[in-house]
């Protein structure tokens, strides 16, 4: 049994690449458990280095498995134009065990053989 709520503390990333031709990138992550409900961090501008330490709600029914991160570079105020720096998930399985884990995520590209960076998160768990 699963229902709960999930908070997700989104810390910082280190080693994102530059996508940028000119300064650095102005990145944000955007996060979900069910994809039409998507949550987002405010933007770090000129870092490939954020700090965040912005803090998520989910909702969890017994479906609700995996946290996905999604890290993007603001290219203004159209989304659609923004470029993505990485991508990966976090299985819930260990913060349904454990109640808080903090848990540092690789950002994978090219079969799983490169990183684009790293994302560090704090979850916690509580059991409806």
């Amino acid at each position: 049994m699963t229902k709960g709520e999930l908070k997700v503390t989104v810390v910082s990333a280190k080693g994102l690449k530059n996508k940028d031709a000119e300064g650095k990138s102005d990145p944000y992550v955007k996060l979900w458990i069910e994809r039409e409900h998507p949550q987002r961090t405010k933007t770090q501008v000129g870092t490939l280095e954020p700090v965040w330490n912005e803090t998520f709600t989910f909702k969890l029914n017994d479906n609700n498995k995996v946290l996905h991160l999604k890290v993007f570079d603001s290219d203004g105020p159209d989304p659609k134009k923004d470029d993505e720096l990485g991508e990966t998930k976090i299985n819930l399985e260990e913060v349904f065990q454990k109640g808080k884990i903090d848990k540092t995520v690789k950002l994978p590209t090219w079969l799983g053989l490169f990183s684009e960076g790293e994302v560090t998160t704090k979850l916690e768990f509580i059991k409806a």
